[in-house]
C-alpha cells in the first residue's frame, strides 16, 4: 500500500510540475501551484474507493471439474434413471452393459451409487471391475445401501476392485451380517483367505432371512445370477423346476456359471 500511495504522489507531481520546455511563470499560461496535503489525502482517497468498489465486486470464476460432465452421458443418465424409477431392467443390474470402460471415475460410480440407493427392485448388483472409480468411500456407501431395509439385493459380485484398503474390507465383511446377502463375488487377490471364508460363513447365515435366492417363483431371475462362489441356481431345492422350466442346460455350462468362479458341489461352498 506504501508503494502504491508513493507512485500516485510522483504520478501527480508529474502532472502538476512543468516539463523543461515549459515555463509556470509565462503570463498568458495559468500559475502553477504546490500539491497541498489535504489535495494529496483527497487523490488517495479516491484510489482506496476504487479498489474497494473492484474488490467488492470480484467474480469467482467457474472451474472445471474433471469427470463431472460424463455424469450427464447418454449411459449413466440410462443407468441413473432406470434405477430411480425401479426400472425393470435393473432387477438384475449389470453395470458394464451401460458403463464398460474399468477406469471409470469415482463420480460416476458415486452417482449409481447415489441412484441405487432410491431404488427397492434391483435384486443383483454386478459392479465388478471399476478399478479406478471404486475406492474405499465407495465401498461404505455401497455397504450402507446393503442394509438399507429398502434394499433386496441379496446377489452381489464385486471382483477386480484392487483400491481398496483391507480395513476397509474388513467394515464390509462385518457389515455383511445386517445385509440380505446370499450370494457374492469378490477376488481373492483383493481379500485374504480368512476374509473370504468370514464372508462365506456371514452369507450362509444370511439365507435363512428370505428366500428370494431359492424360491421357485423367483426362478427366472435366480438363473441369471451367475459368476458367484455359489451359484443359486444348484440350490437342490430348485433342481424339479430348472428342469420344468427348461433352465437344465445352464447347470452344465462353465460359461454361463462363471468358469472357475462358479461352484456348483454344495459341499465346497
Amino acid at each position: 500500500k506504501t508503494v502504491r500511495k508513493k507512485r500516485i504522489v510522483e504520478k501527480v507531481m508529474k502532472k502538476k510540475m512543468p516539463t523543461s520546455k515549459e515555463n509556470c511563470t509565462l503570463s498568458t499560461g495559468p500559475k502553477c501551484r504546490p500539491l497541498t496535503s489535504a489535495g494529496l489525502r483527497a487523490i488517495l482517497a479516491e484510489d482506496d474507493q476504487k479498489s474497494s468498489f473492484e474488490a467488492t465486486n470480484w467474480v469467482r470464476r467457474s472451474t472445471r471439474q474433471p469427470s463431472r460432465s460424463a455424469i450427464t452421458s447418454t449411459n449413466v443418465r440410462a443407468i441413473t434413471e432406470k434405477l430411480a424409477m425401479n426400472d425393470p431392467d435393473m432387477v438384475v443390474l449389470k453395470c458394464k452393459k451401460y458403463i464398460s470402460d474399468p477406469d471409470t471415475p469415482c463420480v460416476i460410480i458415486d452417482a449409481i451409487l447415489d441412484a441405487l440407493e432410491r431404488n427397492s427392485n434391483c435384486q443383483a448388483l454386478y459392479i465388478q471391475n471399476f478399478n479406478q472409480g471404486m475406492r474405499d468411500e465407495q465401498i461404505l456407501h455401497l455397504l450402507r445401501i446393503l442394509q438399507l431395509p429398502t434394499c433386496n439385493i441379496w446377489c452381489i459380485n464385486i471382483g477386480e476392485t484392487y483400491n481398496v484398503k483391507s480395513r476397509t474390507w474388513a467394515t464390509f465383511t462385518k457389515g455383511l451380517r445386517k445385509t440380505k446377502i446370499t450370494n457374492m463375488y469378490a477376488s481373492e487377490h483383493t481379500i485374504s483367505s480368512a476374509m473370504k471364508e468370514k464372508i462365506r460363513e456371514i452369507i450362509r447365515k444370511n439365507r435363512q432371512k428370505h428366500h428370494m435366492h431359492n424360491d421357485p417363483d423367483n426362478l427366472d431371475v435366480i438363473v441369471k445370477c451367475t459368476h458367484c462362489w455359489w451359484n443359486p441356481i444348484n440350490a437342490s431345492v430348485l433342481q424339479p423346476y430348472i428342469k420344468q422350466r427348461g433352465y437344465e442346460h445352464i447347470l452344465l455350462d462353465e460359461v454361463v456359471q462363471g468358469s472357475k468362479d462358479a461352484v456348483t458341489d454344495q459341499s465346497k461352498i
